[in-house]
């Protein structure tokens, strides 16, 4: 009952058993648009990205707890919004006031929306690693993770905004931006020399990867943009 009320947005436990529980979902499709959740769910999942780097620069135990409890919410978003998109799947009407032209960008946004939660998810890492360590970084260090970060928050940003704009030409020169996060890996793989403890390297190697991965989304995101908008992109050129 717990996961329920914490994961499915708009829903209600309305009788539950040994056997099973039944559930009534509340929210009406235009009370909260596919589009309103998931701007809503990208500023989340990057405020925990934020948050969690702010967490392990200030040794913030606190704030790192409220970013692995924020996952949860950008997780009911999630399931709010590819719910609403099996329903648009099955019904042309519903499909066009959600202002989606064809079922397959459907499935687009859907797989969009699976890597903003992988976002959320590694923010969520970040948090846990201060938690299970208990302390920040070397201040020289952590710089360059807080550089790596900002890239890769700002690629997140340029795909979805490509997204939002089905711009073909956006997500493109994103994909080809994003190759830059090695140049910032390996500001932070210098800037760890220095450690000789094998546990605090283990350790920066774990967030460099996680933020990393933020990137990874942000070029899979660019890449479901340019699936959606290449045959409309294609009837420009001709």
């Amino acid at each position: 009952k717990e996961a329920v009320k914490r994961m499915l947005m708009g829903s209600e436990i309305i009788s539950d058993s040994s056997n099973g529980i039944t559930v009534q979902v509340l929210v009406n499709l235009l009370e909260l648009s596919v589009d309103g959740a998931f701007k809503r769910m990208i500023h989340l999942a990057k405020s925990m990205l934020n948050d969690a780097l702010l967490a392990v620069k200030e040794n913030n135990l606190d704030l790192a707890q409220e970013v692995i409890n924020t996952d949860d919410e950008v997780d009911r978003f999630g399931f709010y919004i590819i719910r609403q998109l099996k329903i648009a799947i099955q019904n042309e009407h519903v499909l066009k006031e959600m202002g989606f032209s064809n079922a397959r960008n459907c499935l687009g946004y859907r797989l969009v929306v699976k890597n903003i939660e992988r976002t959320g998810d590694h923010a969520a890492f970040i948090a846990k690693d201060l938690l299970e360590f208990k302390k920040s970084i070397k201040k020289e260090i952590f710089m360059k993770l807080q550089e790596m970060n900002n890239f890769s928050l700002t690629v997140l940003d340029e795909s979805c905004l490509a997204l939002f704009k089905e711009d073909y030409y956006q997500a493109e020169k994103t994909i080809k931006k994003i190759e830059g996060i090695s140049k910032y890996e390996k500001k932070v793989r210098d800037a760890s020399k220095s450690l000789k403890d094998d546990e605090e390297i283990y350790r920066v190697r774990r967030l460099a990867e996680n933020i990393r991965r933020i990137s990874e989304y942000a070029s899979d995101i660019a890449e479901i943009v340019l699936n959606m908008n290449i045959e409309k992109t294609l009837k420009k050129t001709e």
